[in-house]
């Protein structure tokens, strides 16, 4: 089982949806930010483990991974990239002793590059946030344009919001997610985490009907390869 389930959400099903059905025309520029407070200045104790960069949880696998994910199954994936990844605090403080344990892990990454479509996108991923900034992407096409965004990037309350201006409208107007992509029964929990039983309803539905809706293990290879790809692209930037 591939977690990668941020495309699953109502809201992230409804806008791919738009895409396919031509709503921005062809696709001009994406541009996608995402900041958490994630891998901060201050972990407790029981994160240790994650400071340890040969572990691979960090900045670009895991918030990387599952929104780049989302996105890219959206618009298209990368063909050409550049990438910068920066490392701004290199030591982390644990919380409980005060310890100063290093850390060398980029909390900062961007990237701009081309589409397969033709299109261009750039994205940048901030961790360690003391004032986080949530979800931001603007995808714009020759047609219209879509917004897709998120007070919080991660453990959100509500699912992201999409507005539009199409039509020759010059101010964004939300565009409320329909019933039928809100299928399962409503949870207490939130809604990144209610991501998570989407994507176990589209392996079950696989799994009945033989289609192929899930992630599947080409989906997390091509996100491994991608991760490389920044990583070694900033190595050589900087060379």
């Amino acid at each position: 089982m591939v977690g990668l389930q941020r495309r699953f959400s109502p809201s992230s099903r409804y806008w791919h949806d738009l895409i396919k059905q031509g709503y921005v025309g062809n696709i001009r520029s994406v541009r996608m930010s995402v900041g958490v407070d994630a891998f901060g200045q201050v972990m407790p104790e029981f994160v240790r483990w994650a400071l340890d960069a040969a572990n691979f949880t960090e900045l670009l696998s895991v918030y990387g991974g599952h929104f780049h994910d989302m996105l890219f199954h959206g618009v298209g994936f990368p063909q050409k990239l550049v990438a910068i990844t920066e490392n701004h605090f290199p030591l982390t403080t644990l919380a409980e002793t005060g310890e100063k344990v290093p850390y060398i892990s980029a909390n900062e990454v961007m990237v701009i590059g081309t589409l397969t479509g033709g299109g261009l996108f750039s994205v940048q991923l901030e961790g360690a946030q003391t004032l986080r900034t949530g979800l931001q992407i603007d995808i714009t096409g020759t047609e219209g344009v879509l917004r897709i965004t998120n007070e919080r990037a991660f453990q959100n309350r509500h699912d992201n919001k999409i507005s539009a201006m199409r039509d020759g409208s010059e101010v964004f107007t939300e565009l409320p997610v329909p019933a039928e992509y809100a299928y399962l029964p409503v949870s207490h929990l939130e809604a990144s985490t209610q991501d998570v039983a989407y994507l176990y309803a589209a392996y079950a539905g696989d799994k009945a009907s033989g289609s192929c809706e899930a992630t599947t293990f080409e989906d997390a290879l091509r996100q491994h390869q991608l991760i490389d790809q920044i990583t070694k692209s900033s190595k050589s930037f900087f060379s």
